[in-house]
């Protein structure tokens, strides 16, 4: 596995890189907000199962959605400005209805039928969003700038998770309603951050799909090709473990170990947020020079044995590993779909992050229901945390299962 040459990046070009992961932050801050705070509010009126499915409906639209933005986004694109429209609707669309979600939390809404419908908005305008934005990287960014550009945009991610944890909780102490507007309005700043970011690159052109397949089948034919597979499995079951773990973490802390949100919010998620700040601006970094497989093999393992810990023991020594096991679960959120660009094929970058999205969207839609069955079904057994330590075994699981696949491309010359 050859590591690619880098060369330095000129602080325009690192301009560009922050500007164009700048949705990131928003759009991470949205959906990490919704899936970790939304189910204290819902918990107890409707239970860890119907929070499963509540939560899992997030990844239900990613199931679909990316598909058919990316290969419509495809066919109608032969500029980065034919791409432009798509982002700001769908970004309007998402500030709107988080908005609205935070209207609704205010007003005492504590069953998921209040939120089901506007979470159709949220959930199915993020995933709308996402195809057309991850089309913009492999158009935009070449292969040997791609993991410095993830690097950035993983950064980003990260920053909106940590501000989303660690504020979440903090403004929902103050009123229910105010980490809902709050992520409303991030979002639509960092919008017109993108908008700014990409004016000067309008003309520029994307590459379209002339095979002249006009269907989803252009995306999953990409499947053909071992290394897109791989990744795509393993996509999945990153993001069934990362939905499971933000859907029930702070009620493992809340209902399970019987601490106060402000404990989560001002203890726990502080120490997830030193490992994501250490890992996420140096994980690119190191994949441009050591091969992003290598990389993210190192942290899925330390990330799956960390995660294991909390469903044996409650002591308080796990706490120390949380700055570890939130550097793996950084690593694993910045480099995947750099690994994909260096696979995919020029005409076909919205099909492929269409391809990608439906596999973190079924992993997402899973994850949650899952691990709300399992805590269900475990309850009796686990009794002193009433069921939820139970999350922890169902997220590491999934995590080992990517090991065997990332070891088979290994060795990919690409890569």
């Amino acid at each position: 596995m050859a590591a690619p040459t880098t060369a330095p990046l000129t602080w325009e070009r690192r301009r560009f890189f922050v500007m164009l992961g700048a949705p990131a932050l928003g759009m991470a801050m949205v959906v990490t907000v919704i899936s970790t705070y939304l189910p204290v509010l819902v918990v107890e009126a409707s239970g860890p199962v119907l929070v499963g499915v509540l939560i899992g409906a997030e990844g239900f639209f990613g199931i679909f959605m990316p598909l058919l933005v990316g290969t419509w986004s495809d066919r109608r694109s032969t500029t980065v400005r034919d791409r432009l429209p798509l982002l700001v609707g769908f970004a309007v669309v998402v500030v709107a209805a988080m908005a609205a979600v935070g209207v609704t939390a205010g007003l005492g809404a504590r069953s998921f039928v209040w939120y089901a419908p506007v979470l159709v908005l949220v959930f199915g305008g993020y995933y709308a969003f996402l195809a057309p934005y991850w089309s913009i990287y492999p158009d935009l960014v070449p292969d040997q700038e791609s993991g410095r550009s993830r690097s950035a945009e993983g950064t980003m991610r990260v920053i909106g998770v940590g501000l989303a944890l660690v504020g979440g909780g903090l403004l929902l102490d103050v009123w229910v309603g105010l980490p809902f507007l709050v992520g409303a309005a991030v979002a639509a700043v960092v919008t017109v951050v993108l908008v700014v970011a990409l004016r000067p690159h309008l003309s520029e052109p994307v590459e379209k799909d002339t095979s002249g397949r006009r269907s989803l089948a252009t995306a999953f034919s990409l499947l053909r090709e071992p290394g897109i597979r791989v990744m795509c499995l393993a996509e999945g079951l990153w993001n069934f473990a990362l939905s499971a773990l933000r859907a029930f973490v702070v009620l493992y802390f809340t209902v399970g170990l019987d601490r106060s949100s402000t404990f989560v919010a001002t203890v726990i998620f502080p120490l997830v947020a030193v490992g994501i700040a250490a890992a996420a601006p140096t994980v690119g970094w190191l994949a441009d020079r050591v091969g992003p497989v290598r990389v993210l093999l190192v942290a899925t393992t330390v990330y799956a044995v960390g995660m294991a810990l909390p469903g044996f023991t409650s002591a308080w020594w796990v706490i120390v590993v949380i700055p570890v096991v939130a550097a793996g679960a950084a690593t694993v959120m910045t480099l995947p779909f750099s690994v994909l660009m260096r696979l995919i094929p020029e005409r076909n970058h919205g099909a492929a992050s269409g391809l990608f999205g439906f596999s973190r969207g079924l992993g997402s839609t899973l994850g949650p229901l899952v691990a709300g069955v399992t805590i269900l079904v475990l309850a009796p057994v686990l009794d002193d945390t009433q069921g939820y330590a139970a999350m922890w075994w169902v997220c590491s699981a999934a995590l080992l299962l990517t090991i065997p696949l990332l070891w088979r491309v290994r060795h990919d010359d690409r890569l």
